[in-house]
């Protein structure tokens, strides 16, 4: 069994990694800002599909290789609903294909849903929903961020949407060189993403949310913005201002509760105002009818004490 097989210099399914131990199912995407592959592989030793995110470069410089993976160690101590969970980090020499140019493999648990984009496959979810969707990911950046932890969200294959119709990041692993602002304007550029179906492209000016869609909140629109300028032009630092703004734009809209798991598929919206229920209706007909069926009762009672008492009385006559 070849460990490593290649074709026109991407790795295809089928192919085996890991000491034989991960088969390439799937391919998800690519990240391009540190070569990672990222696939749906079978763990053989665990009999269970898993998220294998696959980092290729120049295994001749260990110092990179080491560098590399050193920067998933620390997630793979941070556990939150909103991040898949690390199981397994391989370096050259532990099984990966020193020849095909592959340093290092991270294999997390599978996160089952679907892709991000398909969410927005035909018009972007409305800016509840995005919220609803959003808010399990910043709430997981905010947590890592205050333990110093950076995670990497910025690229959309590495995000998927749970049945529960929840953002999670499926793939974990921050790349070379990013910094945790840079974890601060990848939720943002989610976000951007969800409420105009447009990734914000880099550089230049960035089109408010609300230009493109007039029913996002402008408080949404304009932290959105401000997450993705650059801090020296104003912009912010952390993700806390997202998740405040998250909440206030839930908290508004007033959901009686978040669906279950696979109540919402991702990709559907509910119609009219979403998870809200209808006030209670003042009914005065029924109140009258109520208030009648009452006397009625009353007047039964007092009818049976009299006619009680009468035949009492006419005992003694």
């Amino acid at each position: 069994m070849d460990v490593v097989r290649v074709v026109d210099g991407l790795l295809a399914p089928g192919t085996v990694v890991g000491d034989g131990r991960y088969r390439l199912l799937d391919p998800v995407g690519v990240d391009e800002r540190d070569n990672a592959h990222l696939w749906r592989a079978r763990d053989g030793q665990l009999n269970r599909d898993v998220a294998l995110t696959i980092l290729r470069g120049d295994s001749s410089d260990p110092e990179a290789v080491r560098n590399t993976l050193q920067r998933v160690a620390p997630a793979t101590r941070f556990m939150h609903p909103g991040i898949a969970a690390v199981l397994n980090v391989l370096s050259v020499g532990d099984g990966v294909g020193r020849s095909e140019g592959i340093v290092g493999l991270v294999a997390a648990e599978w996160t089952r849903g679907t892709g991000m984009s398909d969410v927005v496959a035909r018009e972007p979810v409305s800016p509840l929903h995005a919220c609803l969707l959003l808010e399990p990911l910043a709430d997981a950046v905010t947590q890592a961020h205050r333990r110093g932890v950076m995670l990497g969200v910025g690229h959309p294959h590495r995000v998927r949407v749970t049945p529960a119709g929840r953002l999670r990041l499926a793939f974990p692993g921050p790349p070379a060189g990013v910094s945790l602002i840079d974890d601060v304007r990848g939720l943002a550029a989610i976000l951007y993403f969800l409420l105009t179906g447009r990734w914000p492209a880099p550089g230049g000016r960035i089109v408010p949310p609300r230009e493109l869609q007039p029913e996002v909140p402008a408080e949404l629109s304009d932290v959105v913005v401000r997450s993705l300028t650059d801090v020296s032009a104003g912009g912010i630092r952390t993700s806390d201002s997202i998740v405040q703004v998250l909440r206030q734009v839930t908290e508004s809209a007033n959901p009686v509760a978040a669906p279950d798991d696979d109540e919402l598929l991702p990709g559907t919206k509910q119609s009219g105002a979403e998870w809200t229920t209808k006030p209670p209706v003042n009914d005065a007909a029924r109140k009258k009818k109520l208030a009648i069926a009452v006397a009625v009762l009353v007047l039964i009672s007092i009818g049976v004490v009299v006619w009680v008492g009468a035949m009492v009385i006419g005992t003694f006559l």
